[in-house]
């Protein structure tokens, strides 16, 4: 089983909001073992020892405050799929799924019930000192994200910790957040209404998701240039909706104005299976990123449209006869970043 990790961009806000606190720069390096993070991963229990030594010195408050910092970028290329998704609440069921790439700190969820719907979060280093002050990160993180990701205030909601309450941390974060705070809970949780979920993202609709796009669908007119018609539409489609979950036959008839039979019909005319064009396009957009870019083999296979990264390992050797991250070392020249 891999170390548990949180990805550089993550691990660079902590040090970040340590040191515009005044934390000394040698009391940061001590904690996380290394100079500023950059884009490897870093430990956990590295993490952790630099938001105790934070901590220590920002004192009360500086966990929300953390989670005040987040930006984009603090997610690294799932940040800008976020920015793609048409709603909040879309948006939050991607931070589901891509919080298993991002770090190995918790996990969350979040229900609907009625016209409420309860968001929580597991935190899986519970016994650690910095705790307390990793889930409030979490939630603020959270608010802050989706303040971003809206444009306006959200306000108004209940936050519930399983910790005790520290006066002057719960006044900070009561000041800061605008929430009902509720300590010594069940759960790390907060509950809001469920009409939260559909506010729209008002930049959804411009170009920030394809930074990654415009360059797949680039590379693969490239490659395909003699390609025209319905297979050069579907090709485009499939790239486009790739790392929005599964991409399917139906979906794209319908971006390409079609019923599902005839858009089959066309493609058998063609010669082309709609499967065999989706896992070919899959396969060089797959190849290429993992000979490019030092994107993590999870992040890869989520931009794919593979949710969990054994579907992709698997898929990829059946493409390719060997794993991944045996292909990308012999793809890349030794020494590659």
């Amino acid at each position: 089983m891999p170390p548990s990790r949180v990805v550089g961009p993550y691990a660079r806000t902590l040090w970040d909001a340590a040191h515009a606190e005044g934390v000394p720069p040698a009391d940061l390096v001590r904690a996380l073992g290394q100079d500023a993070p950059g884009e490897q991963d870093v430990p956990v229990a590295a993490y952790l020892a630099l938001l105790q030594r934070a901590l220590a010195h920002a004192g009360p408050g500086f966990g929300w405050r953390l989670g005040q910092s987040v930006k984009p970028t603090t997610y690294g290329v799932n940040g800008i799929l976020l920015l793609a998704c048409p709603t909040l609440g879309e948006a939050l069921a991607r931070v589901l799924r891509f919080e298993s790439l991002v770090h190995d700190l918790g996990r969350s969820s979040f229900a609907r019930h009625g016209d409420t719907v309860e968001y929580a979060w597991r935190n899986d280093w519970a016994g650690h000192p910095a705790a307390d002050a990793l889930a409030e990160s979490v939630f603020s993180g959270i608010q802050t994200c989706a303040q971003w990701l809206v444009g306006q205030p959200i306000a108004g909601f209940g936050l519930e910790f399983m910790h005790r309450r520290d006066d002057a941390t719960a006044q900070a974060i009561a000041q800061a957040s605008g929430a009902r705070v509720r300590w010594g809970c069940a759960a790390h949780r907060a509950v809001f209404p469920a009409a939260l979920l559909d506010l729209p993202i008002p930049q959804a609709n411009k170009a920030l998701l394809p930074l990654l796009q415009r360059h797949a669908d680039e590379l693969l007119q490239a490659r395909h240039p003699r390609e025209s018609g319905t297979v050069a539409q579907v090709r485009q489609c499939i790239s486009g909706r790739l790392g929005q979950g599964a991409v399917k036959l139906a979906d794209v008839a319908r971006d390409l104005n079609l019923s599902t039979r005839t858009l089959q019909r066309r493609l058998a005319e063609a010669g082309v299976a709609y499967q065999a064009l989706l896992d070919a396009t899959r396969h060089e957009l797959a190849c290429h990123y993992l000979a490019t870019s030092a994107m993590p083999i999870a992040e890869v296979g989520y931009l794919l449209g593979y949710q969990e990264p054994t579907a992709f390992h698997h898929a990829f050797k059946q493409w390719q006869g060997q794993g991944p991250g045996q292909y990308r070392a012999q793809a890349r020249p030794a020494g590659a970043g």
